[in-house]
């Protein structure tokens, strides 16, 4: 029986305006925009009047992918040893 490849997925291409950004991301408006200035959040797209800004949403998917994954810890569950 042939292997089958994956297909990728072609992702949707398209702007974000800022509610939807903040909702996908979780931050508030101040943290984005602090966090453009910082050189560590994608920046907008001027979408033409200067007034209006958007988001490329591939963008803010590769930026939330590239989030570090977090290890919880659970208080009081034991470990298991491996002697």
């Amino acid at each position: 029986m042939a292997q089958r490849t994956a297909t990728p997925v072609v992702e949707d291409v398209r702007f974000l305006r800022l509610p939807e950004v903040e909702k996908i991301s979780g931050k508030k408006r101040s943290t984005i925009y602090r966090d453009i200035a910082a050189g560590a959040f994608p920046a907008p797209y001027d979408l033409g009047n200067g007034r209006s800004v958007g988001w490329l949403s591939t963008e803010i998917n590769a930026w939330i992918l590239s989030r570090p994954r977090v290890q919880l810890r659970f208080p009081g569950k034991q470990e298991l040893s491996h002697e």
